[in-house]
């Protein structure tokens, strides 16, 4: 943070009742068509009788979390960041330590003895059988503590967040995100390979480390390659592909320039070569 104080008056715009109730209306404004709100329509369903407070409060917000339009107020993209995670529980649900079967087996011994438990708003996918710690990513508490089909969800957040990721795009800001080829293991890392792309945002505070099966999942080589063999990728949890976590499917070059990844379906396989910056660079089928 450049301006310490700057953030601090930021986040003192938000620490009103009336704030809050006053982006929350905007934001059932939204999801109801309602593309911005007329002072007076805004401030009835706020429910602030004197004028006065109301539009206290109400430019207090605009600026940072609300933009006057023509026709009313609505709210700006950091507003309806800070509104979604209010709403979503992001920083009032809680959800203990959970655990529960995982499908899928393991890449390492083979056994269909993966178990899903949620420690310190994180996901981990373990095997009893080995004891190898198979896949794991954050995840919000509040899908945890409210979804039935929360392990569904755990993966196509993580799958996609890390797609986002690995296109250079971060998933929490948009901002560019730096790419580079590491042998680092740190404890956030997944797999079982040497070496691994780290992905940090040139802003927030996303990083993730991948292997490169996990950085190419849903390349359109990839899941042409599935659909030509009639295998539904769609169906499979990102920790129960094999080629994507362990070593047996990657090789490097010898000065580490680049990685190659073989994804095998029977008796064909598809091979990547993936450079040190996480470009694709040859796509070949074998078979």
């Amino acid at each position: 943070m450049d301006d310490s104080s700057e953030i601090g008056d930021i986040l003192a715009a938000i620490g009103n009742e009336r704030r809050i109730a006053i982006l929350y209306e905007l934001q059932q404004a939204y999801r109801h068509d309602e593309s911005s709100l007329p002072y007076a329509t805004l401030k009835r369903r706020v429910g602030i009788r004197d004028s006065g407070n109301f539009n206290y409060h109400l430019q207090q917000l605009v600026g940072r979390f609300v933009f006057e339009a023509d026709d009313g107020y609505a709210l700006t993209y950091a507003g309806r960041k800070i509104v979604s995670a209010l709403s979503a529980g992001i920083f009032t649900e809680r959800a203990g330590k959970r655990r529960l079967d995982a499908p899928g087996t393991c890449y390492a011994c083979g056994e269909a003895a993966l178990v899903a438990r949620y420690e310190q708003e994180r996901l981990y996918i373990t095997c009893q059988a080995c004891g190898e710690e198979v896949f794991h990513a954050p995840f919000p508490p509040a899908p945890v503590a409210q979804r039935d089909d929360r392990l569904h969800a755990f993966e196509v957040w993580s799958r996609r967040w890390n797609a986002l990721a690995a296109t250079g795009t971060c998933p929490e800001c948009g901002s560019e995100m730096n790419t580079t080829l590491t042998t680092q293991t740190p404890m956030t890392s997944i797999g079982n390979v040497s070496h691994r792309f780290l992905y940090t945002c040139t802003n927030c505070w996303a990083r993730v480390y991948l292997p490169v099966g996990c950085a190419v999942r849903d390349h359109p080589s990839v899941i042409g390659f599935h659909a030509s063999h009639n295998a539904e990728l769609d169906t499979q949890p990102l920790w129960n592909l094999s080629w994507a976590l362990s070593c047996e499917y990657t090789t490097f070059d010898s000065d580490h320039s680049c990685v190659h990844l073989r994804i095998p379906i029977e008796t064909d396989e598809l091979h990547l070569s993936v450079d040190d910056g996480g470009t694709i660079v040859s796509v070949a089928g074998v078979g």
